[in-house]
């Protein structure tokens, strides 16, 4: 790839993530080749891009002007090395996905078919429960729970994946199953919840807040701690499935109407989607685990 094209990529990722360190070590360079290539750029634009101070960076105007078509071209040439690469129309080169905990688990049992089929693919998952910045991390695509109201993003609907609740044989044995959703306020309740946000619960259309004497911030996290008797826990079906039936969990008040959660795949809208993301989103929608739209 020419100097100035590397240099253009750089030039892209110091505007979405104003940080000659951070996009250094993203590059695997060093801090002066960052600089070095956004020299370049000015140079060949004769324009200044950013303002430089010892802490920041500050895009000018004319950076704003000059990302458009920086990414435009770049998408273009995506594009036309799909088209022309080693096998020809068949997608290859990396995808990187952002997944929640559950979904990903999911699917990543399930990356081998997408393999077999594109054997050139190469998938990079980056697996959080909270949700991460797609143009930051550089995400071709990521999964969102709930509204999406982010007019930077294209939303592909997945579909709803619909939730359980939850505890261990040896918890119920010793607390008792509740009854009705009104009992679960006399039960220790593992919480999922982000920092001082209350844990609630949207059971048989009236919305309950929960807690015990453990919560996270990790889906995964409250799966352990119900399967270790802490509680009773709220958690998507397709990650409880097996332990429900393998006798490890069993479900409580299974006769109540517990909300899904609407699940969106999310893509750059300044970027057109490259065919090797594409097929991912395909391949996505194909084997989602609930009910479809």
């Amino acid at each position: 790839m020419s100097d100035l094209l590397i240099a253009m990529r750089t030039f892209v990722r110091l505007c979405e993530k104003p940080n000659f360190s951070r996009v250094a070590e993203e590059m695997h360079a060093s801090h002066t080749t960052i600089a070095r290539r956004l020299d370049q750029v000015e140079a060949h634009f004769g324009t200044i891009l950013f303002h430089r101070t010892t802490r920041r960076l500050i895009a000018t105007p004319e950076a704003d002007r000059l990302l458009v078509h920086a990414r435009a071209m770049l998408d273009a040439l995506d594009v036309a090395e799909q088209d022309f690469g080693p096998v020809r129309n068949q997608p290859s080169g990396l995808v990187r996905i952002g997944f929640t905990t559950a979904l990903g688990l999911y699917y990543v049992e399930r990356l081998g078919e997408l393999t077999a089929c594109y054997p050139a693919l190469q998938l990079d998952c980056a697996m959080t429960d909270w949700q991460r910045d797609v143009v930051e991390d550089r995400l071709d695509l990521a999964l969102r729970v709930g509204p999406v109201g982010d007019e930077s993003l294209v939303v592909h609907p997945l579909g709803m994946l619909p939730r359980l609740l939850v505890a261990h044989p040896a918890y119920l044995a010793d607390h008792g199953a509740p009854a009705t959703a009104e009992d679960l306020s006399g039960h220790i309740c593992i919480a999922y919840a982000y920092g001082d946000v209350p844990a609630r619960w949207t059971i048989d259309g009236r919305e309950r807040v929960v807690g015990g004497t453990f919560r996270s911030d990790s889906s995964e996290a409250v799966h352990r701690a119900a399967l270790s008797g802490l509680g009773i826990a709220l958690l998507p079906a397709i990650r409880v499935k097996g332990d429900i039936e393998a006798g490890r969990l069993v479900p409580v008040l299974p006769d109540s109407n517990i909300a899904p959660l609407d699940i969106w795949a999310v893509h750059p809208s300044h970027k057109r989607l490259p065919p090797r993301a594409r097929v991912v989103l395909d391949f996505l929608k194909a084997n989602f685990p609930g009910e479809r739209p």
